[in-house]
């Protein structure tokens, strides 16, 4: 089944849209079911995302282009990289990698605006405790540039995310030895993560460039994670405990 939401004015333009996003998945001799898709027009771009469970697996895809057409084709592609990574047991990918989805797609650099202090959704979400290898697997099936967890060594909220010298990278709140045994190639930052307002956050990615940033609450002294959005607002990511 598939659930389609969108803001794209014309039906007549979507159906035509989600009808090769659809054949695309049904391509692959994957069991995937659950399969929601949205479509929506911001700013001039089109952004589209899909949601699906593969292999048993749940999985996230998401795109912006500047047409219906491209914006269909970019997902459709993408999707299936990752239901063929949720089948196949996923392993680390390689760096530099070309499917990185902290990069906006087909959105050049000049028309990537900044909206300073625009906070348009906070995620109250439970972290999970897990080791780190496994928050990359869930972060690359789920398409996030970065994603926000509980390092289970340690305790810690921690983030990885898609960086160099060996593609994946580890921040904790605070400095902390390394895992004791890395099944990917991870690189650990030896620097805490800053403690920070979300106003002061989201100045320091717009003084950088950056996509996301990890940084500690003064209050709470948890972790939070901040990031930019397709519409080049910004999205706090936060525990719900």
């Amino acid at each position: 089944m598939v659930e389609q939401r969108a803001s794209v004015p014309e039906l007549a333009q979507r159906e035509p849209a989600v009808l090769r996003i659809t054949q695309a998945v049904a391509g692959y001799d994957v069991p995937t079911d659950g399969l929601r898709i949205r479509l929506s027009d911001t700013g001039g771009r089109i952004v589209a995302q899909a949601n699906a469970r593969a292999a048993r697996r749940p999985i996230r895809v998401q795109v912006a282009a500047a047409t219906l057409d491209q914006a269909a084709d970019d997902l459709a592609e993408r999707l299936g990289r990752r239901i063929l990574e949720a089948a196949a047991c996923w392993s680390a990918r390689p760096w530099p990698d070309s499917d990185d989805a902290s990069v906006p797609s087909r959105l050049p650099p000049g028309e990537r605006a900044i909206n300073l202090g625009l906070l348009a959704r906070i995620k109250i979400v439970p972290l999970v405790a897990c080791p780190p290898e496994v928050a990359a697997a869930v972060m690359d099936l789920m398409d996030y540039p970065a994603h926000l967890f509980i390092d289970a060594d340690t305790g810690l909220d921690a983030m990885v995310h898609r960086s160099g010298p060996t593609g994946y990278r580890l921040t904790r709140l605070r400095p902390a030895p390394p895992p004791p045994a890395n099944a990917i190639p991870l690189t650990v930052d030896p620097r805490p993560a800053p403690a920070l307002e979300p106003e002061q956050a989201m100045a320091r990615l717009d003084d950088t460039g950056l996509g996301h940033l990890f940084f500690t609450d003064p209050d709470s002294g948890r972790g939070q994670l901040l990031y930019r959005r397709f519409d080049t607002r910004y999205t706090l990511v936060k525990d719900a405990g």
